[in-house]
């Protein structure tokens, strides 16, 4: 049997749950929320009962640590009405106050926003849109994000008659 210098044993054992109370407070930090902006949209596919399109989004991590990012899930408003909705996988890790750019498929109403172009393109002012949904973190954990800004239309519809 071996003897250990008395002190020793309580020190060690003592700097051990440090460090494990430690590593497991680092993983019970809450997570806010990522940044997601709507950088382009173009059509994928048009068809008479679904369409899909493509849409540019910047995920921006505001963590400081990397943000495991194993799927999305997407609803895109503009000028106040949901013209399109996706999901999936998506498996990014974003590092810590870092950002990515990534393309995803949306299926949507293109009809109802047709039936709006008209007057949202004789507009001077910018479209206002809204991105919301959840970003699964890790593969566990559901986290909602909501972000809402403006689009110039005349890059938006530049940028969609050039993808034909």
């Amino acid at each position: 049997m071996r003897s250990h210098p008395r002190g020793a044993t309580p020190v060690a054992l003592l700097s051990l749950l440090g460090l494990l109370v430690a590593g497991c407070a680092s993983l019970t930090r809450p997570w806010i929320a990522p940044e997601v902006m709507l950088t382009s949209i173009r059509p994928q596919q048009l068809g008479l009962a679904q369409q899909s399109m493509l849409v540019g989004l910047r995920i921006s991590n505001p963590n400081d640590r990397t943000l495991p990012i194993k799927a999305m899930t997407y609803r895109l408003s503009l000028e106040g009405e949901e013209v399109a909705a996706g999901g999936g996988e998506l498996q990014r890790q974003i590092p810590a106050f870092g950002e990515e750019s990534v393309e995803v498929s949306l299926t949507g109403d293109l009809a109802r926003l047709a039936a709006r172009l008209p007057t949202l393109a004789l507009q001077s002012r910018p479209w206002q849109y809204q991105i919301a949904g959840t970003v699964s973190v890790g593969g566990l954990l559901p986290l909602p994000y909501r972000y809402a800004g403006e689009l110039d239309p005349r890059g938006l519809l530049r940028g969609a008659a050039g993808h034909n």
